[in-house]
């Protein structure tokens, strides 16, 4: 008759601590690219228009003006009002994105 023992701790071999470690940098660009995701969303529509057909697709002003069917001057206003409103709400982050402490 064999008695069931307790598992014991015992400590993790490197090379499984250092995949662990290696993760973090993924799960740190996951949550960026969820909190970008979250702030572009938050804008209004035709500021987030702007910024995606500007900035997104690399279609500047000009893209923008034309998803916007306004000036380039206009659009070209939307994007950054829309860049400046998506940096305040991601202030809180590094230029890595990591929080900042």
């Amino acid at each position: 008759m064999s008695e069931e023992r307790a598992p014991r701790c015992r400590p993790l071999p490197p090379h499984i601590v250092a995949q662990v470690e290696d993760l973090s940098g993924e799960t740190q660009e996951a949550l960026l690219l969820h909190r970008l995701d979250h702030a572009l969303a938050e804008l209004p529509h035709a500021e987030r228009t702007a910024v995606v057909a500007a900035i997104g697709y690399a279609g500047g002003p000009v893209g923008a003006a034309i998803e916007l069917d306004l000036d380039v001057e206009d659009a070209d206003a939307l994007t950054r009002n829309g860049l400046q409103l998506l940096r305040a709400a991601l202030d809180d982050l590094d230029a890595h994105g990591r929080p900042v402490t």
